[in-house]
């Protein structure tokens, strides 16, 4: 699991850093700043999958292109570098990975135990240097093989118990990368609009980003949809199928709401419905630890809010998963400190962060949560926009 995220210089971000929990929230007002938190670890993802590519390009996600290395960068100041890092493990365990880039260079840190190694190299990068380091383990030497992406491990003495340790310790130094490239996102721009889909087999790294692709990983899964109807009956009381009719390769997304009774196809259903198969599609792929989520509460009913954050609280605590995401939606807030004061959740599964921007510049300001679930200070954004409209209303003069 993500532990912290520090970002430098990325659009309105000038600096921060956020420590994360298994369910992250940034809410505040519109164009704050909370998506581009979310953004970052996919650019250091992008270059990790895809280094041997010009910066530009590594501000593409896919689902959205940001525009490149100098629209990106804070106050169009093109004297600065984009540095994005991720840490991860316990105390004892810690490890890091990042890099700070510019427009034809990059700066790559990996931190993990006892090994520091840093290495400054070219963009585009072709993967063809190496940078070595040495580790102790007990009584054993070890040379580290790093070529800014991944590291191989190679004993001074090898013998059938030293090899075992490299590969565990190439292992453990390896992790941050895979760590990114188990991340996946949920954008603004989801769902599933066609009638039919036919399956192609879908690369998982990069993530799935097009309608297509996250169709295609549904249908090519034979666990995936039943795992998303059992889901979705909970907090829906819809199940979900998927149906390919004898003879063709032509799949159907169907939806039966246990009322009626009656079957429909997903895209025929309510698009609250729609995005809710969507999400529960990105979140249970086996190959996916983190999501990222923009505004999940989007054309939801607050009584479905309410079941699908506790449906959220379950993925995290009994499959693994990590959230963050970014809201709105009081509703959704409400019912995640509902988890904590009625038990189900501890304070310390959730992180509330307020988020703001003091002129130009993005400020995310970590709120505590008691075990009560109440969250020190308040959820203030909510509570003064209601006390402006409760003065209006009330004949008093607003703030």
């Amino acid at each position: 699991m993500l532990q912290n995220i520090s970002v430098k210089n990325f659009r309105s971000i000038e600096e921060a850093e956020v420590e994360l929990s298994p369910i992250t929230v940034f809410y505040g007002p519109t164009s704050s700043g909370k998506s581009t938190l979310l953004y970052a670890p996919l650019v250091l993802r992008n270059f990790v999958l895809s280094p041997n590519q010009q910066p530009d390009g590594l501000f593409n996600l896919g689902f959205m292109n940001l525009g490149g290395f100098e629209a990106c960068i804070f106050n169009h100041d093109k004297e600065r570098g984009v540095t994005v890092a991720i840490a991860h493990g316990n105390a004892k365990d810690a490890a890091s990975y990042g890099f700070s880039l510019w427009k034809s260079s990059a700066d790559l840190r990996l931190k993990s135990g006892s090994t520091e190694m840093e290495a400054k190299v070219s963009v585009p990068y072709a993967l063809n240097q190496t940078f070595t380091s040495s580790r102790t383990e007990g009584q054993e030497d070890f040379t580290i093989n790093w070529n800014g992406i991944s590291c191989s491990v190679v004993p001074k003495n090898p013998t059938a118990q030293t090899q075992e340790r490299a590969r565990k310790l190439a292992t453990t130094l390896n992790a941050s990368g895979e760590i990114l490239k188990r991340i996946d996102i949920a954008p603004h721009k989801r769902g599933f609009f066609k009638a039919s889909y036919t399956p192609v087999q879908v690369s998982v790294s990069p993530p799935p980003t097009t309608e297509d692709e996250v169709a295609s990983v549904v249908i090519n899964d034979n666990n995936l949809p039943a795992r998303i109807s059992a889901y979705a009956e909970e907090i829906l009381g819809r199940d979900f199928r998927t149906q390919m009719p004898p003879g063709t390769a032509t799949v159907f997304f169907k939806t039966t709401e246990k009322n009626s009774r009656i079957p429909v196809d997903l895209v025929n259903d309510g698009f609250g419905v729609n995005q809710i198969i969507y999400l529960l599609s990105k979140i249970l792929r086996v190959d996916v630890d983190t999501l990222l989520v923009e505004e999940p509460e989007i054309h939801l009913h607050p009584t479905i809010i309410r079941k699908f954050v506790r449906v959220l609280h379950t993925l995290v605590h009994d499959e693994g998963k990590q959230i963050l995401l970014t809201t709105h939606s009081e509703q959704l807030l409400i019912s995640l400190l509902a988890l904590v004061s009625e038990g189900t959740a501890r304070p310390d599964d959730l992180r509330f962060y307020l988020t703001t921007k003091d002129r130009r510049t993005t400020v995310f300001k970590k709120q505590s949560i008691k075990s009560n679930g109440q969250v020190e200070g308040g959820l203030s954004s909510f509570v003064e926009a209601e006390l402006d409209d409760l003065m209006r209303f009330l004949g008093g003069k607003p703030k």
